[in-house]
C-alpha cells in the first residue's frame, strides 16, 4: 500500500522533469539570441564560401583593370538577387554580405585616377543596388520579430496546457489512489475488529 503514493510522487517528478526539459528546449528554440546565433553561424559559413569563391577567382585572374572592374561590376550586380535569396528572414546576413561586397570592391580597385573614377561609378551603382537590400533587411527583421513573438506565445500556451492537463490528471489519480487506500484501510480495520470480536 505504501508504494502507490511513492509511485505517484515519482510520476509527478518525472512529469515535472519532462515539462521542464520541454520548456527549456522551446525557450532555446524561440530565444532571439539563439535564433541570431544560428543565423549568424549560417551567414558566416555562406560568407566564407562566397569569399573563397571570389578571392580564388580574383587571385587567378590576370589582366587589365577593365577585366577586374568588369568582374566587380558583375559581382555587385548579382549581390541584390543573392542577398534577397540568401537573407530571406535574416537581416544579419544582409549586413555581412553588403560588407563583404564592399571589401571585394575595395580590394579590386587601386589608387590611379582611372581606377578612382571606376570606383566612383561602382559606388554609385552599388548605392542603387543596396536600396532593395535595405528594404529587404527591414522586412526580414519585422517578419523575424513577429515570428519569434508568435512562436513564443504558442509555445507558452502549449506548455501551459500540457502542465495543466498533467496536473489535473495527476491530481485525479492521487484522489483515486487516496480513496482506494482509505477504503482498503477501512475494510482492513473492520476485518481486524470483527476478528477480535469473534476471538
Amino acid at each position: 500500500m505504501g508504494t502507490a503514493p511513492d509511485q505517484i510522487r515519482g510520476d509527478i517528478e518525472l512529469t515535472r522533469a519532462e515539462l521542464t526539459r520541454d520548456v527549456n528546449r522551446l525557450a532555446d528554440r524561440t530565444s532571439p539570441r539563439a535564433i541570431a546565433r544560428r543565423r549568424t553561424e549560417a551567414v558566416r559559413h555562406r560568407a566564407h564560401h562566397m569569399r573563397e569563391r571570389v578571392m580564388g577567382s580574383a587571385s587567378q585572374t590576370s589582366g587589365s583593370m577593365k577585366e577586374g572592374g568588369g568582374q566587380a561590376m558583375d559581382a555587385v550586380r548579382s549581390v541584390p538577387d543573392q542577398v534577397v535569396h540568401q537573407t530571406q528572414g535574416n537581416p544579419v546576413a544582409a549586413g555581412l554580405i553588403a560588407f563583404g561586397a564592399g571589401l571585394l570592391a575595395a580590394s579590386l580597385l587601386s589608387e590611379s585616377k582611372a581606377e578612382r573614377q571606376a570606383a566612383q561609378r561602382l559606388r554609385e551603382e552599388a548605392g542603387d543596388a543596396v536600396r532593395p537590400v535595405e528594404q529587404s533587411v527591414a522586412e526580414s527583421a519585422e517578419r523575424l520579430k513577429g515570428g519569434a513573438r508568435e512562436s513564443a506565445r504558442q509555445a507558452a500556451e502549449e506548455v501551459k496546457g500540457s502542465a495543466q492537463g498533467a496536473a489535473q490528471a495527476t491530481g485525479r489519480q492521487a484522489q483515486e489512489d487516496a480513496r482506494h487506500v482509505s477504503e482498503t484501510a477501512r475494510d482492513s480495520g473492520q476485518t481486524v475488529a470483527s476478528h477480535r470480536r469473534e476471538g
